[in-house]
């Protein structure tokens, strides 16, 4: 807690408040007036200059320099009281103080990570408290509702202001419900927000390495995909899957542990590098079976020596655009992760429609008698016996990748990261 009040309300609102624990010892801050003990005219406080006393009067009190809980009556120490739990309350005048002569000592870091309660600070001090926090490591939000906590919102990682009024101008998040409650919401939404950025950045790679590794098939044979196959993939399949897994919901609770917020951090990675060879291996494995049927006819150019005449419709442009449609689907699915950060999949009613729809309608054009679908997409009819085995394959390879994105390469980047 960070106020202006004074430091005996404030604590006695944070105990109400269960900032201080139940049975935790208080020790508030009292200052001195400094001593003149330098040779050369400066003025020098020493640690000793700040007394810790006990917010009740009971006999105990910390060492200045160690901030070690002792009894100020030897003869009546009672050293289960001594043992017991304790936090700081400071003042602004005592913080303004060891801010100047003490920053930097063990005892001025001691200080800020056993401080629960800083009283009678300035706007300014807010702000420094902030700051110094963030310079020992530490991830800092601040909540304020006046014109006195806009600095500190402004210099906080998470600012937010509990009302509309001059404080939400400084702040990054305004809050509509005056408590703090609200931050729990905030790192729920915030979590969710990386997880989601995370599985859109993933998927978005390998639906690349997909297209990338079809088109190098087909360009081996100097085909390609038919404009129609081009905008079904990017406008019909990778863009409503790619904005429905954007709307996941956040989780309802909070674990210990946060996402990962890097791009480039060990577990995308690994991710990133498994299902870059599980889908280009299976892409490759399904080409290479199915020139090794009888009834597979590889492209030929139309008119000999002439690259540019070979057709585009074909057993092979037919069979990789299909296989592939499904691997756009399937990994979809495959990023579509829910808890810890997020709702699970089946939560995400529109996210879940447009899987099942696209599904539906590739099994169609795999499996059905659709002249007028082949004839659109630029497809040829292909043995009924091997339609299955091309949706086998992609079955084969969600089931893979789905069990690498959830064991596998977590286990494997582990390590790594370590």
């Amino acid at each position: 807690m960070c106020t202006g009040d004074n430091p005996l309300t404030a604590v006695s609102v944070a105990q109400e408040c269960s900032l201080i624990a139940p049975g935790t010892t208080v020790f508030v801050s009292h200052l001195k007036q400094p001593a003149l003990c330098s040779s050369d005219g400066n003025m020098f406080v020493p640690l000793t200059s700040v007394e810790w006393k006990e917010s009740t009067g009971q006999s105990i009190e910390l060492d200045p320099v160690t901030l070690i809980p002792k009894s100020t009556d030897p003869h009546n120490a009672c050293k289960t009281e001594l043992n017991r739990p304790y936090c700081l309350a400071i003042t602004g005048a005592a913080f303004a103080y060891l801010e100047r002569h003490a920053q930097g000592t063990p005892a001025w870091k001691h200080m800020l990570m056993r401080a629960a309660v800083f009283a009678r600070m300035s706007p300014e001090q807010k702000a420094a408290l902030v700051d110094h926090l963030q310079q020992l490591g530490y991830i800092s939000g601040f909540c304020g509702d006046g014109a006195n906590d806009c600095a500190a919102l402004k210099t906080a990682d998470i600012g937010v202001s509990l009302s509309e009024a001059e404080a939400s101008v400084a702040a990054p998040f305004t809050s509509r419900v005056s408590d703090i409650s609200c931050v729990v919401q905030l790192v729920r939404e915030g979590r969710c927000s990386i997880a989601t950025s995370i599985a859109c950045f993933k998927y978005l790679g390998i639906y690349s390495i997909v297209q990338f590794t079809t088109c190098c098939i087909l360009y081996s044979y100097d085909v390609n995909l038919t404009n129609g196959q081009f905008l079904f993939v990017d406008l019909f399949a990778v863009l409503p899957i790619t904005v429905c897994l954007d709307r996941f919901e956040p989780f309802s609770r909070l674990v210990p542990r946060r996402p990962t917020a890097s791009l480039a951090s060990k577990r995308v990675i690994a991710s990133l590098i498994g299902h870059t060879v599980l889908t280009a291996g299976f892409q490759l494995a399904v080409f290479a079976m199915s020139a090794s049927q009888s009834w597979y006819h590889a492209p030929e150019p139309a008119t000999p020596g002439d690259p540019d005449s070979t057709p585009e419709k074909g057993d092979l442009n037919t069979i990789l655009f299909v296989f592939s449609a499904f691997q756009y689907v399937f990994m979809g699915v495959v990023f579509a992760i829910g808890p810890p950060y997020r709702q699970r999949a089946i939560r995400n009613y529109a996210f879940v429609l447009v899987t099942a729809s696209l599904l539906a309608f590739e099994l169609g054009v795999l499996l059905g008698p659709l002249p007028g679908l082949r004839s659109l997409f630029g497809l040829v009819k292909v043995q009924v016996g091997w339609r299955f085995v091309v949706f086998g394959m992609a079955v084969a390879n969600f089931v893979m990748c789905y069990f690498g994105e959830r064991v596998v390469f977590p286990l494997v980047a582990a390590p790594a990261a370590k």
